[in-house]
């Protein structure tokens, strides 16, 4: 009987450990997700509210590869760089692209851990 109850646990223990995995996303995904942080940080581009961003990058940021996160981390700098030294089109393509490619990743993100299990 102990055994049969241990083999049903961890059944039950594999079946759901997918669903929580579904709300991690990929690597690619993470570093993308660093870049608009980088945009939303950076002074030249105007005010942007990072707080989002950053819960997202924290929460998906726990546990990953030491070689992702140096990726994670490059890929911020560079983007703070970049907008720093921007003028004109690319400061304005730069803008575009953290008000319009960066905002849908945080709907994204937020509209996935508001169905997440534990989440807001």
């Amino acid at each position: 009987m102990r055994i049969l109850g241990l083999t049903l646990a961890a059944v039950v223990a594999a079946s759901t450990a997918p669903a929580f995995a579904a709300d991690r996303v990929s690597d690619s995904e993470l570093v993308r997700a660093s870049r608009c942080l980088g945009l939303a940080k950076a002074a030249n581009l105007g005010t942007s509210d990072p707080t989002a961003l950053q819960a997202f990058m924290k929460a998906q940021g726990r546990g990953r590869d030491p070689l992702v996160q140096d990726r994670v981390d490059a890929a911020e700098r560079a983007a703070k760089s970049q907008a720093g030294k921007a003028k004109d089109t690319l400061r304005a393509s730069l803008i575009a692209e953290r008000d319009g490619v960066c905002k849908t990743l945080i709907q994204m993100s937020s509209n996935a851990s508001a169905g997440a299990p534990g989440g807001g």
